[in-house]
C-alpha cells in the first residue's frame, strides 16, 4: 500500500511540474535552474521542521549532497535542451536514458535482479519494454515537426538532451549509498542542487530578475512540485530498488500526456495524435503496475 501511495505522489507531481512555468521567459537556464532549487530547498526545510535529521552526520552528508550537486547540472542540461529542442524531442532522449541508465545502476552497484528466477527476469523485461513503448508513444505521437532547429543548434540540444538522460539517472544513487532515512538525506541533497544552482548563475554572470512578478510564483511552484515528486521517489526506489523505483517515477509522462489531450486539447481529442497519446498512456500505466507488482 505505501508503495502504490509514493508512485501515485510521485507520478501526479512530476506530471505536472513542468507546467506552472512552461511560458515564462528566462535569460538562461541558469536562472531556471536557481528558482527550482531555491523552492525544492524552502520544500526540505519545511520536512525536517516535521521529520527532524535522526541519522545524519557530516560524515553521511556528503554523499546526498554530491546527489544534489549531480542534479543540478543535469537540470541546467534537462532545461536546455528543452530550449533547443523542443520538449518532445528532448524528453524522448533522456527518458529512456533516465531509465536504463537507473537499471544498470541498480544491478551493478546494488545487485538487483541478479538473483531472480528466469520468469521474473522475463516479466521484469516485459514490464520495461512496454513502459518504453508507452513513454515513446506519448512523447512521439505529435510527431517532431515545427522544431526548427539549424544543427548549429541542435547539436548543443543534444548532448544537453543526452547528458540529462545519464545524470538524472545517476543523482539518486549517492543519496541511496548514504543508508539514511530518504526523509532525512534528502535534505542534504536540496542543499547540494542550491549550491550548485548558485555556482551554474555565478558562472552565467546574469542577475536573477524576471520579467513579471507573477513569474516567480509560477517558477516557484515548478520547484515545489518536483520537491514533492522527488520525495516520493526516493520512497518509490527505497522500497522497490533503483531500477524498478525510478523507472516507475518516470510514470509522471502519462499525467502530462492526459492533461496535454483532455484538458490543453493539445493534441486535440479524436486525431491520431491523440489515440497515439491515450495508448501510449495505456502501455505505461501496465508497464508500471506490472513493474510495481514484480516481488
Amino acid at each position: 500500500m505505501p508503495g502504490i501511495l509514493y508512485a501515485l505522489i510521485t507520478i501526479f507531481a512530476w506530471g505536472t511540474w513542468l507546467t506552472p512555468s512552461q511560458n515564462v521567459t528566462f535569460r538562461n537556464q541558469q536562472i531556471k535552474t536557481f528558482y527550482v532549487a531555491a523552492a525544492n530547498l524552502v520544500l526540505a526545510l519545511l520536512v525536517i521542521l516535521f521529520q527532524g535529521l535522526p541519522g545524519l552526520t557530516w560524515s553521511v552528508f556528503w554523499l546526498p549532497f554530491v546527489g544534489g550537486l549531480i542534479w543540478a547540472v543535469s537540470g541546467f542540461l534537462a532545461f536546455t535542451a528543452t530550449n533547443r529542442l523542443g520538449m518532445a524531442r528532448a524528453f524522448g532522449l533522456w527518458a529512456p536514458i533516465n531509465v536504463l541508465v537507473s537499471i544498470l545502476w541498480g544491478i551493478f552497484l546494488f545487485g538487483e535482479m541478479l538473483h531472480e528466477g528466469p520468469l521474473t527476469l522475463i516479466l521484469f523485461g516485459l514490464a520495461l519494454l512496454i513502459t518504453l513503448i508507452g513513454v515513446l508513444l506519448i512523447i512521439f505521437a505529435k510527431g517532431l515537426r515545427g522544431s526548427g532547429q539549424s544543427s548549429a543548434l541542435a547539436l548543443p540540444g543534444l548532448l544537453a538532451a543526452l547528458g540529462a538522460g545519464v545524470l538524472w539517472g545517476t543523482y539518486f544513487i549517492p543519496i541511496k549509498l548514504s543508508a539514511v532515512s530518504m526523509w532525512v538525506a534528502a535534505f542534504p541533497m536540496s542543499v547540494g542542487i542550491f549550491v550548485g544552482s548558485l555556482i551554474l548563475v555565478a558562472l552565467s554572470g546574469q542577475g536573477l530578475k524576471l520579467d513579471r512578478p507573477s513569474s516567480y510564483t509560477r517558477v516557484i511552484s515548478t520547484g515545489i512540485l518536483w520537491g514533492i515528486g522527488n520525495y516520493g521517489m526516493l520512497l518509490l526506489v527505497d522500497q522497490f530498488g533503483a531500477g524498478r523505483g525510478f523507472t516507475i517515477s518516470q510514470l509522471g509522462i502519462v499525467i502530462n500526456g492526459l492533461l496535454g489531450v483532455f484538458f490543453l486539447r493539445d493534441p486535440a481529442p479524436k486525431t491520431r495524435a491523440a489515440a497515439l497519446t491515450l495508448i501510449g498512456c495505456v502501455c505505461a500505466t501496465i508497464g508500471g503496475v506490472m513493474m510495481g507488482g514484480l516481488k
